[in-house]
């Protein structure tokens, strides 16, 4: 429904650095997440329900490429979404709220979906952030298309496998036009 900004101008590199993963990522998917900043006013109701039929975020997908064994890179927009009147009722704003990225060892829906992401404030101040995954997840968990979103810490993982993680660090930085 909304638009993709063909000429963004607000450019962000993000960097994912993988260390110690136990083998490698032959799916690399990500996407740049944007959201409505004023949706109730710019959206319509539904009359009987009286709720917003309209979706409140989109997502613009991301390239990564690869640089090494270990390193990726990509560029997102802040103005990756046109502000526009979709409905007739006045521009809806578009903000980006975060980029999210997908790990698989081959891409198979088996295996296990390792999702490191950064949010808003990390790429506005052009900041990094680890994550730390378990690597007796990869290829795959017990449960088929498991989501692994990680720890922000090793500490949050039980003392015996604090010693076989692997981290994947996201890296934001403001380009210059």
């Amino acid at each position: 429904m909304y638009q993709k900004n063909p000429h963004p101008q607000k450019a962000y590199r993000i960097t994912m650095t993988i260390e110690d993963a136990p083998g490698p990522f032959g799916f690399v998917e990500a996407a740049a997440f944007y959201q409505i900043t004023n949706h109730q006013q710019c959206t319509p109701i539904e009359p009987i329900a009286g709720v917003w039929p309209s979706q409140k975020e989109d997502s613009v997908s991301v390239v990564f490429q690869k640089i090494d064994a270990r390193t990726y890179v990509a560029t997102i927009y802040s103005d990756g979404m046109i502000d526009a009147d979709y409905y007739g009722k006045g521009p809806c704003h578009c903000q980006l709220t975060g980029v999210g990225v997908s790990l698989k060892a081959s891409g198979q829906k088996i295996e296990t979906n390792f999702s490191p992401s950064l949010e808003k404030d990390q790429i506005f101040e052009s900041r990094s952030k680890a994550t730390y995954f378990w690597r007796g997840g990869y290829p795959r968990s017990k449960v088929d298309d498991y989501p692994d979103t990680g720890e922000a810490s090793a500490d949050n993982y039980a003392e015996p496998n604090r010693r076989d993680l692997f981290i994947v660090t996201l890296k934001a930085e403001r380009l210059e036009p």
